[in-house]
């Protein structure tokens, strides 16, 4: 009963506790928002746009408190927060633009004097100001306006917000900084992102942002940095520093020692720069450090040991330096708390053991890509790890399928093409990989038979592999599957599986160069997202089925080298995006389709050796995005269409235009198109480099009429082929225009006239062919022609002139008057009259001296007494030489005219003088 009673009293107080905690923490309930700073935000709402109407409940009726990101004093109603950022900022881009606020920033804001936290992110303010009285907001503790579309120069009068704790400008693309003296007088400033601020001008950066003691916080990110502004000071006193990025400048030096005394540093960016030198082994002294980047820099030397000091860190970027060396230190095993590893993309030799891994329990991402680095582990190993992510391309894993990987239960990526397997998928793989989302093992020599294997991961690239056998299954959730080089047989029905009325997620799907055969299934509509498409290189026959027509998302249609025949079929025309369709080398015939020609969104129509009859339609000329025609080897008949100089990719520039449908990224797999041209005389594969090929190959044909003047203003063009046809007509001298021009074919046709000069300025032209026409006259001088072998000019039997070694007429006359002598000085007077200024020259300079000597006697008398003096100087010079030499070799000869005690005397200069 004594303890009831404080019980009784103490209820009292915990209820109005309770009370006092609710007002505090809910929006203001005391009443209503200060009216005079409503009416300021309603001046500000005016001045906004607001497109999505995200501030409809700003409005008199309201009490200003509750409307939306607006946040007040619980006690005093005076607006405290404003939280304008974007709310759908993580939504894609085209759904989170449509809610962006812009506008003019309104003065009004300064009437809200208790404002402490202001949030305009993520909005489009058109490269407008950030305006200069927000310096006069003493109130303000937090100021964002990242990604906010501000421009111009970053005002000086944000140094007045001597309370402000966080300041974020970051990614505004258009701000600059003529100077940032005014940071240092932020000394309670925490939090600083000028990420994306042009700070190119300001040389004293650094100096100013370390004197602010508080600072723990600093994102510099693509600032235009380089080294001259960090070698104008040897230290910097971030005394609270914890988190450092100065990633994506332009450091060209080694790491400034100041950086290794930042021993409170958690975080440190340098990624993206040109930093050189070794990685020093100071980096051991920043014990505190979880996150250390370094990628994409000029390193080199080795990783240091002092590394496994850094007994805190999680993640460890040095990939992408190709100068590191060296061998993986085994210090790395000790950093217990590591999750990140990637070395990729470095010149690491050596092998990676078990050693290497002690310690790390807590490894998630691996990554060894690129490197000579060979895993050399027990086959019984098992990790203390669980990867979620696993790239080892590149990196040879031992010829056996490695045995560890088995223990991987949480991976979701395992990438490891190129990696040196030569060996049959064991038994526990397939049902084991089920779970993960990505796998690339292309380019190994790994078999199997998988014809009774379901795959079940979302990205599958086996290519270039030795699997055999029927084709496995697919379930619903493939959305890419590349098994193209292998030796798969049988038909392509078996990919199906499953209930026929599940939608099918795949979008690319490359079974190319394996042994297929049989028809092509009437069952496309379960596939309706695919893309890209490619069966080429197979020994399929039949026609193509009408269900492919269902495909509205397709792209890139491959089915070249195959036996296929029949019409192309009219239900393609439903495939509204094609932008590839490679059909070479089957046995297609009819006319080619109208529809194809009216595809605009065509990039490659490629149709080679078929049975195609008919004309090129001229609505191919409305496809202003075509790069590659190629309708060789057919039938075709009637002219060349006169338009062509409308397809306006083929009159730009070789590196412009659109390339997504040539390309196709998928998470971590990025597939490119592949085309199997005939440029420069030989088949060759283009891939890496498609995107830059434009060409027209209209060969072995049966087109006739004369070549259209307008074909030559493709300016753009690489290679252009019309051989083999029945063309006739004169060359134009537009064909110069063709500047970019590197392979020319018109042979074998009824050309006829001379060929153009202006053919010289094709300085790129390193394939060229006029063969077996009737063309006539001198071919065309310049370096480049003159170059090529007479081949690429046989068969013209009036053509003359280098390199045939047939001359042309005027060659023969001007050759018979050379060799007469007739002409040669009315062709070459100059020469003569060469001749003869030289001779006279020297007829008048000889007797010039000569005479003068015969008609002065005193000059004749010095000269030849000069000649004397020379004479006499010159044989004692030697006399004296002779005596050195026979005292040097001990060599004395009595009959010489120089002995031991005899005198020779001579004339000096008038005066009797003895040698000896």
């Amino acid at each position: 009963m004594r303890n009831s009673i404080p019980v009784i009293l103490l209820f009292p107080l915990v209820c109005f506790l309770s009370s006092i905690i609710s007002i505090l923490c809910e929006p203001n309930t005391l009443g209503v928002c200060n009216e005079k700073e409503k009416h300021a935000l309603l001046r500000f709402k005016q001045a906004i746009s607001d497109p999505a109407n995200l501030l409809s409940s700003w409005s008199m009726d309201e009490d200003c408190c509750r409307w939306e990101a607006v946040r007040c004093n619980n006690v005093t109603g005076r607006v405290v927060e404003l939280q304008l950022g974007n709310p759908y900022v993580d939504s894609d881009y085209e759904f989170y633009t449509n809610f962006m606020l812009g506008g003019e920033i309104s003065p009004a804001l300064l009437e809200l004097e208790f404002l402490s936290y202001l949030n305009l992110s993520w909005n489009g303010f058109g490269g407008r100001s950030i305006p200069s009285f927000l310096g006069s907001m003493g109130s303000l503790r937090n100021l964002d306006l990242s990604s906010a579309g501000f421009g111009g120069v970053v005002p000086h009068q944000l140094g007045n917000l001597s309370t402000l704790r966080h300041l974020d400008l970051g990614y505004n693309y258009g701000l600059h900084a003529e100077n940032l003296d005014w940071i240092s007088h932020l000394s309670f400033l925490k939090y600083l992102d000028l990420s994306r601020v042009d700070l190119h001008r300001e040389v004293h950066w650094l100096e100013s942002m370390s004197m602010i003691p508080s600072l723990s916080e600093l994102h510099l990110s693509d600032c235009r940095l380089d080294r001259n502004m960090v070698s104008s000071l040897g230290y910097a006193n971030f005394t609270s520093l914890t988190d450092l990025d100065i990633s994506l400048n332009h450091f060209d030096q080694e790491i400034p020692n100041w950086l290794f005394n930042l021993t409170s540093l958690v975080a440190l960016y340098l990624s993206n720069n040109q930093f050189k030198g070794q990685i020093s082994e100071s980096f051991g002294q920043l014990k505190d450090l979880e996150s250390l980047v370094l990628y994409w820099n000029s390193f080199h030397g080795p990783i240091p040991t002092s590394i496994g000091n850094l007994s805190s860190l999680r993640y460890l970027f040095i990939e992408e330096n190709p100068l590191i060396n060296g061998t993986l230190p085994t210090s790395l095993g000790l950093l217990s708390n590591l999750e990140l590893l990637r070395v990729g993309g470095t010149s690491l030799t050596g092998n990676i053991s078990e050693v290497h891994f002690t310690t790390l329990l807590k490894l998630k991402v691996l990554t060894i890509y690129e490197t000579s680095l060979s895993f050399h582990v027990n086959s019984n190993w098992t990790p203390p790890f669980q990867l979620e992510y696993l790239e080892a391309d590149s990196c040879k894993m031992g010829l056996k399928f490695p045995a560890w990987l088995k223990t991987q239960n949480s991976l979701s990526y395992l990438l490891l093409s190129s990696s040196g397997i030569v060996d049959t998928t064991p038994n526990w793989f397939w049902k084991w990989a089920s779970s993960i989302q990505q796998i690339l093992l292309s380019d190994n020599q790994i078999s199997g038979d998988l014809s009774q294997v379901v795959l079940n991961n979302t990205i599958l690239d086996l290519s270039s592999n030795c699997f055999s056998g029927r084709l496995p299954h697919l379930s619903s959730n493939v959305v890419l599957l590349n098994i193209a080089n292998n030796s798969f047989s049988g038909q392509i029905f078996p990919l199906i599986f499953g209930k026929t009325d599940e939608r099918s997620k795949l979008e690319l799907l490359d079974i190319s160069n394996n042994a297929l055969s049989g028809e092509l299934s009437d069952c496309w509509m379960h596939w309706p997202s695919l893309a890209h498409i490619n069966l080429g290189s197979n020994n399929l026959s039949g026609e193509i089925p009408n269900s492919m027509g269902s495909l509205v998302a397709l792209k890139a249609l491959s089915l070249q080298n195959n036996s296929l025949y029949g019409d192309i079929p009219s239900s393609l025309q439903n495939c509204k995006v094609l932008g590839l369709i490679n059909l070479s080398d089957n046995k297609f015939s009819g006319i080619i389709p109208r529809w194809i020609v009216e595809r605009t969104t065509l990039l490659v129509i490629h149709l080679r050796s078929n049975k195609f009859i008919g004309g090129i339609p001229s609505q191919i000329c409305q496809l202003s995005y075509l790069r590659v025609l190629d309708l060789a080897n057919n039938s075709l008949s009637g002219t060349i269409p006169r338009c062509l100089n409308n397809i306006s990719s083929m009159a730009a520039g070789p590196n412009e235009g659109d390339f997504n449908v040539l390309e196709a990224y998928f998470d971590y797999q990025f597939y490119k198109e592949s085309l199997i041209l005939n440029i420069k005389g030989r088949d060759s594969e283009y891939k890496e480099i498609l995107q830059y090929v434009k060409m027209i190959d209209l060969s072995s044909n049966n087109l006739s009429g004369s070549i259209p003047v307008e074909i030559f203003s493709l300016s753009g063009l690489l290679s252009l082929n019309l051989s083999h046809n029945h063309l006739t007509g004169m060359m134009s001298v537009e064909i110069g225009g063709m500047k970019y021009l590197e392979s020319l074919d018109l042979s074998r046709n009824n050309l006829s006239g001379e060929i153009p000069q202006t053919m010289a300025n094709l300085t790129f032209l390193d394939i060229l062919n006029l063969s077996y026409n009737n063309l006539s006259g001198r071919i065309p001088s310049s370096t480049q022609i003159q170059t090529f072998s007479p081949l690429s000019f046989f068969g013209n039997v009036e053509l003359c002139g280098a390199p045939l070694l047939k001359n042309c007429p005027e060659d023969d006359e001007e050759e018979t008057q050379r060799s007469t002598g007739v002409g040669e000085n009315r062709e070459f007077p100059e020469i003569a009259w060469f001749y003869v200024g030289i001779g006279s020259g020297f007829f008048m300079g000889l007797w010039g001296v000569y005479g003068c000597l015969f008609f002065n006697k005193a000059w004749r008398h010095a000269y030849f007494q000069y000649l004397d003096d020379i004479k006499d100087s010159a044989y004692v010079a030697i006399a004296i030489k002779l005596k050195w030499l026979h005292q040097k070799l001990g060599i004395y000869n009595t009959g010489s005219m120089i002995t031991k005690g005899v005198y020779q005397q001579v004339q000096w200069h008038g005066q009797r003088v003895s040698v000896h």
